[in-house]
């Protein structure tokens, strides 16, 4: 695909293609993208997500709605369905129905968990920044349903859009001075403040410090905590960095005496 906003939308076609310096023209861009993938591949909502392959760290950039957005945490919270098998595989993940058992087997707790959100399809496209997948695009149904062909082409093209953007930016942030960039998330400042999930990995610090365990594990933990206690992850990550929580009394007896 030589020209990934070839086949878009005028408004979609013109954002932010050549301008990715302004304050917030990065997210405006990828917003708008989403908006524009929504409306041409018949979708309820779209979210994109930014990964990491060298630590558990996450970060949703955009998310068109409540659920597009409740759909992504729950994947992280999780720690499965279709935006994770994406992200590692590189592939699109295209799941008209979530309620059939090929869906229920690869991923029992998130098809349980998400059919309290009235979404019966989802559909899971990988973001690239050259030859490397750093994201993905997730568009979901609230009705069961295939993508068509051309539907599919659309969902695909503004993935490659998006991947374009975020490939644009990290070029500029690699000539840029280091004290004006923000990187939680290999290279990419992600530190949009609806969306941003610094709060989350802030807390898992301090719960890998109250647990003695790794960053890494201090971050599983909190996901399990959050999982199995209902609670939303943003909330308990809150009340954890503003000390009202603590997860000490969740140190398994073998481990060690953080503070």
């Amino acid at each position: 695909m030589d020209d990934p906003f070839r086949d878009l939308p005028g408004e979609a076609h013109r954002t932010d293609r050549h301008d990715t310096g302004g304050e917030g023209s990065l997210f405006g861009g990828i917003g708008a993208l989403c908006s524009a993938a929504v409306r041409l591949t018949g979708t309820d909502g779209a979210a994109v997500a930014l990964l990491s392959h060298t630590s558990q760290a996450r970060e949703l950039v955009y998310a068109t709605d409540a659920t597009a957005q409740h759909l992504d945490e729950l994947q992280f919270v999780i720690g499965e369905g279709p935006c994770i098998d994406t992200y590692r595989d590189g592939v699109v993940q295209s799941w008209p129905d979530l309620t059939t058992q090929p869906a229920t087997a690869r991923w029992p707790a998130f098809t349980v968990e998400v059919n309290s959100l009235d979404v019966c399809a989802l559909f899971t496209f990988p973001v690239a920044s050259g030859r490397v997948t750093v994201g993905v695009l997730e568009l979901y149904r609230a009705t069961t349903g295939h993508l068509g062909t051309a539907e599919e082409e659309s969902g695909l093209a503004c993935a490659a859009a998006i991947g374009h953007m975020i490939s644009t930016d990290l070029d500029r942030l690699a000539h840029a001075d280091p004290a004006d960039a923000v990187l939680p998330v290999e290279g990419i400042d992600t530190a949009t403040e609806e969306f941003s999930r610094a709060v989350i990995f802030n807390a898992a610090g301090m719960v890998a410090v109250q647990l003695a365990v790794s960053a890494d594990e201090g971050l599983a933990r909190l996901r399990a905590y959050c999982y199995a206690n209902g609670l939303p992850i943003g909330t308990v990550a809150a009340d954890i960095v503003a000390r009202r929580l603590s997860l000490r009394d969740q140190r398994d007896t073998s481990e060690g005496q953080g503070r």
